[in-house]
């Protein structure tokens, strides 16, 4: 699976010029195999 990400899109998504839309992280979440909220903190979730 190839996410079809551009090199543009993805530089701005690593400097934090913008922000990768909620499809975009599923599709990033599965295709990586981590959850969301690893893609976002580098955590996994914990229940508190």
């Amino acid at each position: 699976m190839d996410l079809n990400i551009s090199r543009e899109a993805l530089s701005y998504y690593e400097n934090g010029k913008r922000e990768p839309s909620l499809a975009l992280l599923v599709a990033m979440s599965d295709y990586f195999n981590v959850s969301i909220n690893y893609l976002i903190t580098g955590e996994e979730f914990r229940k508190k």
